[in-house]
């Protein structure tokens, strides 16, 4: 039988990105980075932009002993073999992800959201569709499902990657290295963050709510 400590360490570990950060280290992140859009389940982890200004914070306030530029280059090589992952599955299914049901990990409210937002701005979707949750999940799957070229993809790819890592990382990171008391009030700091994480999603929702009316 499991040691029930054992267990509750692993209910712990994903309940928070603070959580995941102090049980994991940089493994658990580079691994959630590549979930995230390389696995269909990346809407269920919980990582994204939450995720990346707590790990630069964590960074900056020594919390997380690992390098700056350790730190930025793996995560941006993560999210790009997620990414390269997610086209993958995506020219694999091809047409039939459109008649795939409903799941706990998938909805197509998801995928309709992502396609919107993907014709819209075409190419550029997938550089600016980092910022942007499930966007971030769904894009790699619609570029192998519309049969993009995997060479464009991935420079696109890797430029969105690198923009989203760097700007969050390095912000929070030096906000860590400026105000390193702030590990003190975590509490406090760790639900702020993810709050400015989602607030751009909310005020996209409510935008999108208002021109339905």
């Amino acid at each position: 039988m499991q040691d029930p400590i054992f267990l509750v360490n692993w209910t712990e570990m994903f309940a928070s990105p603070e959580n995941m950060i102090r049980y994991g280290g940089l493994t658990l992140i580079l691994a959630v980075m590549f979930v995230e859009t390389g696995l269909l389940i990346g809407l269920v982890v919980p990582g994204g932009d939450s995720l990346l200004l707590t790990t630069g914070l964590f960074a900056g306030a020594g919390i997380l002993p690992v390098s700056l530029p350790l730190l930025l280059i793996s995560m941006s090589a993560a999210s790009i073999i997620g990414d390269a992952t997610g086209f993958y599955i995506g020219r694999r299914m091809g047409r039939k992800l459109y008649h795939k049901k409903d799941t706990w990990y998938f909805k197509h409210s998801h995928l309709e959201k992502a396609e919107k937002f993907y014709r819209q701005k075409g190419k550029t979707a997938i550089i600016m569709g980092k910022f942007v949750p499930v966007i971030r999940t769904f894009n790699p799957l619609l570029s192998g499902v519309t049969g993009m070229e995997f060479h464009r993809f991935i420079l696109l790819s890797a430029a969105g990657s690198t923009l989203w890592i760097c700007s969050l990382v390095l912000a929070s990171y030096y906000v860590g290295q400026k105000f390193p008391n702030l590990k003190d009030y975590l509490h406090i700091v760790i639900p702020v963050i993810i709050f400015i994480s989602v607030a751009p999603g909310i005020v996209q929702y409510l935008k999108e709510r208002r021109k339905e009316q």
